[in-house]
C-alpha cells in the first residue's frame, strides 16, 4: 500500500471515530426537572393563616414555624403546625398539631408524624386523641385516618386502628381492633 492509501485510510479511520465515539454524548444535558420543582415559590417563618367559611366565620387557624408554597404543585407544606379548628363558626373546640402538615388548596390537609389532636374544651369528655397521620376536610370538618389510634378522656383510655371524625358534630368513631380501659375508681 502507497503512503497515499495509507493517509487516505488513516483519514478514513479518524473522521469515522470523530463522527463515532462511544464515549461522547451528543445528547442534551438534562436539566433537573425534579430539583427545579422541588424549589419553594415562597417561604414563610412562625406564620399565621387563618381561613374563612362561606359565611365569613372563621374555621380554622393555622400556626406554623416555617410554610413552603409550590405554585407548581398547588400545595403547601408546614413544619410543625398547630390547627385550631371552629367549628360551624363557633367557638375554639380542637387543636390539632404535627410534624409535618401538607395543605392541598381544596381545603384539605394531611398530617403526618405526632399527630395529636386536643380538645379546647375543660368539659369534653375526649381529651386527646394521638396518631401518626391524619387527613382533614376544612369545608366539612371530617378527619379520617387509617393509622393506629389512641384516645385519651378523663377516666378511660382507648386504642384502635381507623378515625372517622365529625369535628362539627363532636362524634368520634374507632374503625377496628378497638380496645378500652376504663378507670371506674370513686374519688
Amino acid at each position: 500500500m502507497s503512503r497515499v492509501g495509507l493517509l487516505i485510510c488513516l483519514f478514513f479511520v479518524s473522521g469515522l471515530l470523530l463522527f463515532w465515539n462511544p464515549f461522547w454524548s451528543f445528547n442534551q444535558p438534562k436539566n433537573n426537572t425534579a430539583e427545579q420543582e422541588l424549589q419553594p415559590d415562597f417561604v414563610a417563618l412562625d406564620m399565621t393563616l387563618r381561613q374563612f367559611n362561606q359565611l365569613g366565620f372563621l374555621a380554622s387557624e393555622v400556626h406554623a414555624k416555617q410554610m413552603l408554597h409550590f405554585d407548581s404543585a398547588n400545595i403547601t407544606e408546614f413544619t410543625k403546625p398547630s390547627y385550631i379548628i371552629y367549628p360551624n363558626g363557633g367557638a375554639a373546640k380542637w387543636k390539632i398539631s404535627a410534624d409535618i402538615g401538607v395543605f392541598n388548596q381544596r381545603d384539605h390537609v394531611v398530617l403526618k408524624n405526632n399527630v395529636i389532636i386536643s380538645s379546647i374544651d375543660s368539659t369534653a369528655v375526649v381529651k386527646t386523641i394521638t396518631t401518626s397521620r391524619l387527613e382533614i376536610d376544612l369545608t366539612t370538618m371530617m378527619v379520617t385516618s387509617k393509622q393506629p389510634i389512641k384516645v385519651i378522656g378523663e377516666k378511660f383510655h382507648i386504642t384502635g386502628v381507623g378515625l372517622k371524625a365529625d369535628l362539627n358534630q363532636q362524634q368520634i368513631e374507632l374503625i377496628k381492633d378497638i380496645q378500652a380501659v376504663y378507670d371506674n375508681i370513686k374519688s
